[in-house]
C-alpha cells in the first residue's frame, strides 16, 4: 500500500504540473476568446432566424401592399358622375379605410427595414469580434505550447519514477482499482480520513459508517467513491 500511495503522491505532482498550464494567463485569455468563438455561432444562428421572420413578415407586407394596391385602382376607375350621395359617402368611407389600411402596412414596412438595418448592424459587429478572437486565440496557443513544453520535462521525470515503482506494487488489484477510478476522473483516489469528514469530498460520514472503517481500515466513501483510510 505504500507504494500505491508513493504513486499517487507522483500523480498529484503532475497534476499540479498540468493546472499550472491550465491556470497560465494564455489558457484563461483562450478559454475566454474560445467562449466568444461559441457564443459567437449562436449569436449568428439567432440573428439568422430573425432575419428570415423578417423575409416571411416583408412578403407577406409586400401581398398585403399589393391587395391594397389593386383596390385602390378599382376605386379609381369607379364612375361617379351618377353617383347619388349615400354612394359618395360610401365611397369615402372606403377610400379613408384603405388609406388607413396603406397607412399601417407603411409602418410595419419602415419597422421591418429598421430591424434589418439593427440586424446588419449586430452581425458586422459580430463579425469583428469573432475575427478578432479567431486572430488571437492562434498567438494564445503558441503561448500555451511554450508553458506545456516548459513543463514537460518535469512530467516525464516524474512518470519515469512512477514506472521505476510499479513493479514493486505488492496488491496488484489494488493498484488496478486505483488506476482505473484516477482515469474516471476520482482523484486522488486514498484519502484520509479527518475529524469524521471524508478526506476527497469533505462530506461528513455516520457514526455507522465510522465504526466499520475503525474495524475495516479502509472503506469507499458513501458520497464520492473514493477509499478512506483511516491511517498510512
Amino acid at each position: 500500500m505504500k507504494t500505491i500511495l508513493e504513486i499517487q503522491n507522483l500523480d498529484m505532482q503532475i497534476r499540479r504540473l498540468n493546472r499550472e498550464v491550465d491556470k497560465c494567463p494564455a489558457s484563461i485569455d483562450f478559454k475566454k476568446y474560445k467562449q466568444i468563438l461559441v457564443e459567437g455561432r449562436n449569436r449568428f444562428e439567432q440573428l439568422e432566424a430573425q432575419a428570415n421572420e423578417i423575409i416571411n413578415n416583408y412578403n407577406q407586407a409586400s401581398n398585403h401592399y399589393n391587395k391594397y394596391k389593386g383596390n385602390s385602382e378599382i376605386m379609381r376607375k369607379r364612375n361617379t358622375k351618377d353617383m347619388d350621395l349615400d354612394n359618395v359617402a360610401n365611397l369615402i368611407t372606403d377610400t379613408n379605410e384603405l388609406l388607413g389600411d396603406l397607412t399601417e402596412e407603411n409602418r410595419r414596412v419602415e419597422d421591418l427595414v429598421r430591424k434589418s438595418s439593427e440586424i446588419v448592424r449586430k452581425s458586422e459587429e459580430l463579425s469583428s469580434k469573432l475575427a478578432e478572437a479567431k486572430r488571437r486565440s492562434g498567438a494564445i496557443k503558441a503561448k500555451i505550447e511554450e508553458k506545456k513544453q516548459e513543463v514537460a520535462p518535469k512530467i516525464a521525470e516524474i512518470e519515469k519514477k512512477i514506472k521505476a515503482l510499479e513493479p514493486k506494487v505488492v496488491d496488484k488489484e489494488k493498484y488496478e482499482k486505483y488506476k482505473e477510478m484516477k482515469q474516471k476522473g476520482i482523484f486522488p483516489v486514498f484519502v484520509n480520513l479527518e475529524d469524521n469528514f471524508c478526506g476527497g469530498c469533505k462530506v461528513e460520514l455516520n457514526l455507522n459508517f465510522i465504526e466499520k472503517l475503525k474495524t475495516k481500515k479502509m472503506l469507499p466513501c458513501e458520497h464520492c467513491g473514493r477509499i478512506i483510510m483511516l491511517e498510512k
